[in-house]
This record gives C-alpha cells, sequence and structure tokens, in this order.
C-alpha cells in the first residue's frame, strides 16, 4: 500500500470539503463583479500546510522502508496542485 497516495488522496478531500462548497468556491457574502472570479475566502493555514508536508515526509519515509519508494500516482499529485493553485496556496514539496 502506498501510504504517500492515501495522504494526498486524504489532504485532497479535507481541503476540497473544507475550503469548497456544491455551489463553487466559498466566497465572500456580497456577489462579485460577473468579470471578477470568484476566490476562496478562507484557505489553508500555514499550520496546516506544514502539517501536510510533515506528514507526507513521514509517509515517504515509510513507504522508502517499505520497499515502495516514489509510488504515488501523478495524477493524484497533480490533482491536489490543481486545488492548491486554485485556493491560492503554494505545496512546492510534492
Amino acid at each position: 500500500m502506498c501510504v504517500v497516495s492515501m495522504v494526498m488522496d486524504h489532504q485532497w478531500d479535507e481541503w476540497n470539503r473544507r475550503y469548497h462548497s456544491p455551489d463553487g468556491w466559498i466566497t465572500k457574502p456580497f456577489l462579485p463583479p460577473a468579470s471578477v472570479p470568484a476566490v476562496p475566502v478562507a484557505v489553508p493555514t500555514k499550520d496546516e500546510i506544514e502539517e501536510f508536508r510533515r506528514l507526507l515526509d513521514r509517509a515517504r519515509e515509510y513507504d522508502r522502508k517499505n520497499n515502495e519508494p516514489d509510488c504515488e500516482l501523478e495524477e493524484k499529485k497533480q490533482k491536489l496542485l490543481d486545488l492548491a493553485k486554485q485556493l491560492g496556496v503554494d505545496i512546492n514539496f510534492l
């Protein structure tokens, strides 16, 4: 089992649940002009991002010790990078 892949799935699920609503991004209570794209009001904090990095580092170490280095799927990595970009946060440690 690739733990890194599981951690990336979990983080995507968590951020998508927390910062996205069924109607779109959780935005300010006023409606911006149509020419202004909706942007998230709440974004992952610096502490949340750092916690994710630490968890991912530990998952990578576990995978190395269990002979599954670099086992994460590029599609999962890209999905998380795309979400981070939409949220305006940098997760360059993937």
